[in-house]
């Protein structure tokens, strides 16, 4: 609670295609890892741009691998606060439009999905990439580029909602998306005859439905999202990275602190000389 800001979020999230599930599947560390990577260079990249903000914003990222159906959906959500440090520290520069993101959802994903097909073709170039079963007709460089072409051409999906502003809301939000599994309690109806129903909610209808499914392929389905020992799924960068969060937090505050004081005095002054005028009148 003390690391909040003052200011409103946004909260973003970024989604890999539903064909590159199954070599994340078989290469989870080397995959999320780039997920992680790729948001996090397309962000802090565009936003220092000048065109864009043009500043040093903080972004706390959460890995998410499932869909409500349990099956593989690797997306990344990401909490950033509504404006960043200016280079020279001395201060806060806000978002344009306090309502809307400042950069369009179609430039994120762009570069989102350059980034990441770009570090996708250096990883499995270093032969950082495993592939197994039916993968193995995409292991050779000509037929993992014919794999990649069509990516390359699909609408990669980013999706962005507007600033919370309680702070209160986004450590509860937060905490929410950082503690959550594949499926909670609440969602399993009912374990009977060797088989698991459950609910689930269909994003294409805004729906909610109910699944059945062998108590083996609902195990399966919920060990896909194991991740592997020592992978951290909660990562910071920009100004909320380890090394200087501490400081840069404290810089902000203090920053904001004094524009807010300032703005105060300002319009205690306006009303000070509204004041004066109507008495001479």
């Amino acid at each position: 609670m003390k690391e909040l800001l003052p200011v409103g979020y946004y909260h973003l999230v970024f989604t890999l295609p539903h064909e590159l599930g199954p070599l994340c599947l078989q290469n989870k560390k080397v995959m999320y890892g780039l997920l992680f990577k790729a948001v996090s260079q397309t962000l802090l990249e565009l936003i220092r741009d000048v065109q864009h903000l043009g500043a040093d914003i903080g972004l706390v990222t959460v890995l998410h691998t499932w869909g409500q159906n349990m099956k593989e959906h690797p997306h990344l959500h990401c909490i950033m606060p509504a404006g960043g440090l200016s280079f020279d520290r001395e201060h806060w520069v806000h978002v344009p439009d306090k309502n809307n993101f400042f950069i369009a959802g179609k430039v994120l994903a762009k570069k989102f999905r350059g980034k990441f097909l770009d570090m996708l073709k250096q990883a499995r170039g270093k032969g950082g990439l495993g592939f197994h079963g039916k993968l193995t007709g995409i292991k050779g460089p000509v037929q993992f580029n014919r794999f990649l072409t069509p990516l390359y051409k699909k609408d990669w999906v980013v999706n962005v909602q507007k600033p919370m502003g309680n702070p209160e809301k986004i450590l509860e939000y937060l905490s929410r998306y950082v503690f959550r599994i594949a499926i909670t309690d609440r969602r399993i109806l009912e374990v009977k005859d060797g088989k698991v129903r459950f609910s689930w909610k269909d994003y294409r209808t805004g729906r909610f439905r109910e699944m059945k499914l062998d108590v083996n392929e609902f195990i399966r389905r919920f060990l896909l999202h194991v991740l592997p020992n020592g992978f951290f799924k909660v990562r910071y960068y920009g100004i909320f990275s380890n090394r200087y969060r501490k400081q840069n937090i404290l810089a902000a505050k203090q920053l904001l602190a004094q524009e807010t004081e300032t703005q105060k005095q300002e319009a205690l002054e306006d009303g000070i000389r509204v004041l004066e005028k109507q008495n001479t009148v």
